[in-house]
């Protein structure tokens, strides 16, 4: 119900754009535009009346991210980015700390072997929270990074804009470019490039469990 809603509101409005649901799928229009759109992202979290869940929606101009719309209700959480400029936000993301320290934190999902990585150079945090993406939209927390599962684009296209935004990256673990239509992939979000280019020489041996 709320991806027909979303999907009625820009079909009034943008009649030639095409339209990516989780739930509804692909709509095809007459341009290079689609909008991307996750109606409840952290469906668990809302079925047991939990906070942590919140709406994605993501828009593609040519295979360009260049909108990202996060919005988390219940935790007062709203953030909207349109062409590299700042629309909308709850956080003064201006005034986030950035500091490179020592040991550069990050939070990663728990599908991740992480035995071999040298723990001298990194304070990581494993959890099972699926939503733990969604951080970045308060500034990353204490975290320097985020390495998250993303099966779908709708899964993290809406927070491109906003890390970009940040000043900061966006990609594969191993640093590489993702293609914005790309699935079933991890990635890593990072605070700045010095922190990305720390992680990905030193996070070589990471490798993700089964199931």
């Amino acid at each position: 119900m709320v991806e027909k809603k979303i999907f009625k509101i820009i079909s009034k409005f943008f009649p030639e754009d095409s339209f990516l649901g989780e739930e509804t799928g692909f709509h095809r229009g007459k341009n290079s535009t689609i909008w991307v759109v996750d109606p409840i992202d952290g469906t668990r979290a809302f079925s047991q009346h939990r906070s942590e869940w919140g709406v994605l929606i993501a828009r593609s101009v040519e295979g360009v991210v260049k909108t990202g719309i996060v919005v988390c209700p219940v935790q007062d959480i709203f953030t909207v980015v349109h062409n590299n400029e700042l629309v909308y936000t709850s956080f003064d993301y201006k005034n986030l700390n950035k500091n490179i320290s020592n040991k550069i934190s990050i939070l990663i999902e728990d599908n991740f072997d992480i035995s071999n990585v040298n723990h001298e150079n990194f304070s990581i945090l494993q959890s099972k929270n699926q939503f733990c993406k969604d951080v970045i939209s308060i500034g990353f927390s204490d975290f320097d990074a985020i390495i998250t599962y993303a099966p779908f684009p709708h899964d993290r296209l809406a927070y491109e804009p906003i890390v970009k935004y940040m000043d900061g990256t966006i990609s594969k673990i191993n640093g590489t470019i993702v293609d914005p239509m790309e699935e079933d992939i991890f990635v890593l979000i990072t605070k700045n490039k010095e922190v990305k280019k720390q992680i990905v020489n030193g996070l070589f041996n990471i490798t993700r469990l089964t199931g």
